[in-house]
């Protein structure tokens, strides 16, 4: 396969498993890219494990609000 490699494995794993396997008749990797899809789309299903920040101000006359976050996060 032409390219960089991948870092990340279950991405190799996604990514093979339709090329090699479901295109390439490969068992092994149609049974490695349908694990790596379902955990996928079980992490997905889970949702953020980051808490949500919400709170409720109530602002008097004059008073302002300003939002705004930090950097974004780095990727490995």
């Amino acid at each position: 396969m032409a390219g960089a490699p991948t870092s990340r494995p279950l991405a190799l794993a996604r990514r093979r498993g339709i090329t090699r396997g479901l295109l390439g008749g490969s068992t092994f990797w149609l049974l490695a890219g349908v694990l790596a899809w379902g955990l996928r789309g079980l992490r997905g299903a889970l949702g953020s494990t980051r808490p949500a920040a919400r709170t409720t101000l109530r602002l008097k006359p004059g008073e302002r609000l300003v939002v705004s976050h930090g950097a974004p996060p780095r990727r490995r």
